[in-house]
C-alpha cells in the first residue's frame, strides 16, 4: 500500500505567529500612545478654553500652580472639579492648603466675562493666595 505525503503546508503555524507579531504591535503603540497622551507636560488641565494672546509669558514655578479655569460659559474649574463662585474661596483655601501650591494660573477662555475673572482672582486674594497668573498663548 502505497502512502501518499500530505499536501497540507504549515501556512497555519505562519499565520499565528504573525497574527502574535500584530497583536504585540498593536498593544505596544496602544499602551505607548496612552502613556504619552496622559503625561503630556503642555495640557495643563483638561477644562478646553481659548486662551487670549500676548507678547510676554512667565514659566510656572517648581511646585506648581493651582490651575482655575473659567470657560466660555463662566463655569469655574479648579483641576477638572466644576466649583460655584460661591464656595470658590473655601474651595481655593482647602486645596491650597493640601497641595502647598506657590499659585493660582487662571485659564479663562477669551470669550468669558471679566466680571468672572475677577471674582476667580478676587477670591484668590481673600483665600489668603499671594501669587496670581493669567494664562495666556504666546504669539
Amino acid at each position: 500500500m502505497k502512502i501518499k505525503p500530505s499536501s497540507k503546508s504549515f501556512l497555519s503555524l505562519e499565520s499565528f505567529a504573525m497574527t502574535d507579531i500584530v497583536m504585540n504591535l498593536f498593544i505596544f503603540f496602544f499602551i505607548s500612545f496612552s502613556l504619552l497622551y496622559t503625561f503630556n507636560p503642555h495640557k495643563e488641565s483638561k477644562i478646553e478654553v481659548k486662551l487670549p494672546e500676548g507678547k510676554a509669558s512667565e514659566g510656572a514655578g517648581a511646585e506648581g500652580p493651582l490651575v482655575v479655569s473659567v470657560t466660555q460659559g463662566n463655569e469655574i474649574y479648579i483641576g477638572k472639579t466644576r466649583v460655584l463662585s460661591t464656595a470658590l474661596k473655601k474651595e481655593l483655601q482647602l486645596r491650597a492648603k493640601l497641595a502647598k501650591s506657590a499659585g493660582v494660573l487662571v485659564r479663562a477662555d477669551k470669550l468669558a466675562s471679566v466680571d468672572t475673572l475677577v471674582k476667580v482672582l478676587d477670591a484668590s486674594k481673600q483665600a489668603g493666595i499671594q501669587k496670581l497668573g493669567v494664562a495666556i498663548e504666546q504669539n
